[in-house]
């Protein structure tokens, strides 16, 4: 399914813990399907930077549930 995505946060909630230092850094990505239903998903911050992933883009989730941006 394609989705649009609407926001991009970085995901500050780790609980009473900071991040490790090997975790990546994440991001919690809004996405909006063509019904309009919103859905929220996980995404490491440097694979959205690496694959130009940026709000108003047109994204689908791969086998993994990994975003992938649809040109």
């Amino acid at each position: 399914m394609m989705y649009t995505v609407k926001r991009i946060d970085e995901d500050l909630n780790l609980g009473c813990e900071e991040r490790p230092d090997d975790a990546p850094v994440m991001a919690k990505v809004t996405l909006v399907d063509p019904s309009g239903k919103e859905v929220t998903v996980k995404a490491e911050d440097a694979k959205l930077y690496e694959c130009n992933i940026n709000e108003g883009d047109k994204v689908c989730l791969d086998v993994n549930n990994k975003l992938e941006k649809v040109e």
